[in-house]
């Protein structure tokens, strides 16, 4: 396949470099020119396609514009951080590695030395520039570490083609480590695979992994000298942590990475949990190599504990609260805060998650807003597979964090699947319970009492919703009992009212409901949902 027929071949375009060691290089003059913090930050930036008036779209189009949340990112200093560090990573790498360049033929003949003595490959000679050319990225699952990476690399283009030198140059090369393990052999593989992927008409796996002579050290020298016949501008190594599961010594394989980083020039990130920190601890260059070169500290996002003066958490939030496809959006209060704090620890992934389930609730109940407490009911009824890792956040047990922090990620279609199926199944359960059984009116009684009617009303209008028997379903039998309830507008009178006495109330007066809801046409029930004084019906009825 000719270059310009590949969908993921660009032809090059040399842009001059003034940086005295890049100028002149092709690698480095093809890639794309270095921008400033503002167009880094635009670059990073992922939110859905938000517009106030979708909230009056049908529901089952709402359901899924909140799915659009899953890709949600919103690029802090430490976004900007890493971006810059792989630039310049990349760059660095090119030093000294051009087409053609006596250094690259060197590199060709001591990879083929190797491979015709059956033996991995050695680096006699490391120029002084490349000793550090390497680095890491280590934080909890679920902070877009591997989210973020991907979208840096979205705006290099995955292989450029030099027509001069007739060579296919890669950027980027990104690779995961398998959950059950990684080997020599897997590792080799997988560099071998992702570059058939790319180059056109490529079929180095099919060439090496498939003749089963090939031991794992002679199939990494194919992977080697690949990357170097590709120009692979650096190779991402991600959950390094499941290195730890591999069958094959740890230290072999890390030294073997460790070598092919110093002979080729080409740098490695490795990408993973707390637990490979360890892993990486086992030989001493490559610890001394895995830190540094501008790579951030990638930890949870860090709270101020106040909107007025916000931290990475609260800027996270008050950015992700601005995508609200209910019909009475909920404002980002310091309560709100600390509660989606509390539930999930700061991890942007789980906020997310959180949020979006909170909204799909809002809609399938018809409630249209939720509050604090709806948060933490989602936590407890969908995020289940997460909770023991954020309560070993929360505790601080280390030891507990490394055995759950890779658990497998949760998907927001996945999610959404279940709240759908949740909400069927409650609702044909409600639906059962009919005006004359037995339980109707103890459970329509209950949603008044916690609606604050006090014991005997809400019992009586139960009893006369039953007794209409016009209603099915427990959600509707409440809602007619609630309008019983409501006290009768009193008679027009022709007499001059008094002058009313003004009365100032607290900020969190829940006599602020009926005045709210005056002001913007919604009910006060809704208001003293959102601030925390009753609950929503499902919550009621444990549905």
């Amino acid at each position: 396949m000719h270059a310009a027929q590949s969908k993921v071949v660009v032809e090059a375009q040399y842009t001059p470099q003034r940086i005295p060691r890049y100028s002149g290089n092709p690698l480095i003059e093809a890639l794309p020119p270095s921008v400033d913090d503002d167009t880094l930050i635009d670059r990073i930036m992922v939110a859905p396609d938000f517009d106030a008036e979708q909230r009056d779209w049908e529901t089952h189009e709402r359901l899924q514009m909140v799915a659009g949340l899953s890709s949600f990112l919103r690029p802090m200093e430490r976004h900007v951080q890493l971006a810059r560090a792989f630039d310049t990573l990349i760059r660095s790498g090119y030093v000294g590695r051009r087409p053609s360049s006596v250094e690259h033929v060197r590199v060709f003949q001591n990879l083929y030395e190797a491979m015709q003595a059956g033996r991995a490959f050695t680096a006699p000679y490391l120029p002084p520039t490349e000793e550090q050319l390497s680095s890491r990225v280590i934080g909890m699952s679920g902070t877009g570490k591997t989210t973020t990476i991907r979208r840096i690399f979205s705006w290099y283009p995955p292989v450029i083609y030099h027509r001069e030198w007739h060579c296919y140059q890669i950027p980027y090369l990104h690779i995961e480590a398998p959950h059950d393990g990684l080997s020599t052999k897997g590792l080799a593989a997988s560099i071998l695979r992702k570059i058939d992927q790319l180059v056109p008409d490529a079929d180095y796996f099919g060439m090496h992994v498939n003749n089963n002579r090939n031991s794992g050290e002679l199939l990494l020298n194919h992977a080697a000298r690949a990357m170097h016949d590709h120009f692979v501008g650096v190779l991402v190594v991600d959950e390094i942590q499941n290195l730890r599961n591999a069958g094959t010594s740890k230290q072999t394989l890390m030294s073997a990475l460790v070598t092919a980083s110093n002979e080729l020039g080409v740098p490695i990130v490795f990408v993973g949990t707390h637990k490979a920190s360890e892993l990486l601890g086992l030989d001493f260059r490559q610890g001394r190599r895995s830190a540094g070169h501008g790579f951030p500290t990638w930890s949870t996002f860090q709270s101020s504990g106040d909107l007025t003066n916000p931290g990475e958490w609260e800027d996270f939030l008050l950015e992700l609260f601005e995508y609200q496809w209910i019909k009475t959006p909920v404002i980002l209060t310091q309560g709100m805060s600390n509660t989606m704090l509390a539930c999930s620890q700061a991890v942007p992934d789980i906020a997310i998650k959180l949020f979006a389930c909170a909204q799909w609730r809002a809609m399938l109940d018809r409630s249209e807003t939720f509050s604090a407490a709806t948060i933490t009911s989602v936590f407890g009824a969908e995020l289940e597979p997460v909770k023991r890792m954020l309560d070993a956040m929360r505790t601080g047990d280390t030891q507990a964090l490394r055995a759950y922090e890779d658990i497998p990620p949760l998907y927001l279609s996945s999610l959404l699947e279940d709240s759908l199926a949740s909400f069927e199944g409650s609702r044909q359960r409600g639906a059962s319970v009919r005006p004359g059984d037995e339980e109707f009116i103890p459970a329509v009684a209950k949603v008044l009492q916690q609606a604050g009617i006090d014991d005997e009303r809400a019992a009586w209008a139960a009893k006369k919703v039953d007794t209409a028997g016009k209603v099915t379903g427990v959600a509707a039998g409440a809602e007619a009992a609630l309008a019983l309830t409501k006290p009768r507008s009193p008679a027009k009178s022709s007499k001059k009212k008094p002058a009313e006495s003004v009365v100032t109330l607290a900020p969190d007066d829940y006599r602020h409901a009926i005045s709210r809801a005056k002001a913007d046409g919604t009910t006060a029930f809704s208001h003293l949902i959102t601030m925390g004084a009753a609950c929503q019906l499902d919550e009621v009825l444990g549905l």
